[in-house]
């Protein structure tokens, strides 16, 4: 399913943007990018195929990190 790109020149569409904090944004960009995608889906196999990534490997290749909150 794709989204509703209609309203794609409309600035009213990006207005949240201002208020987004910027681990959101990354985050946002991130998700949508297809390469980690497939990265992220290897991963989560039950199987893994030999190149597959571990946790730790796909957190290092994507530059990810995680804060604990306490």
């Amino acid at each position: 399913m794709k989204p509703d790109s209609s309203e794609w020149r409309s600035s009213q569409a990006y207005d949240f943007i201002s208020n987004v904090p910027p681990d959101a944004l990354a985050w946002e960009f991130l998700r949508r990018n297809p390469a980690y995608q497939r990265e992220f889906a290897d991963m989560q196999q039950i199987n893994p195929t030999p190149n597959s990534l571990s946790p730790n490997e796909l957190r290092s290749q994507w530059g990810l990190r995680f804060s604990s909150k306490s």
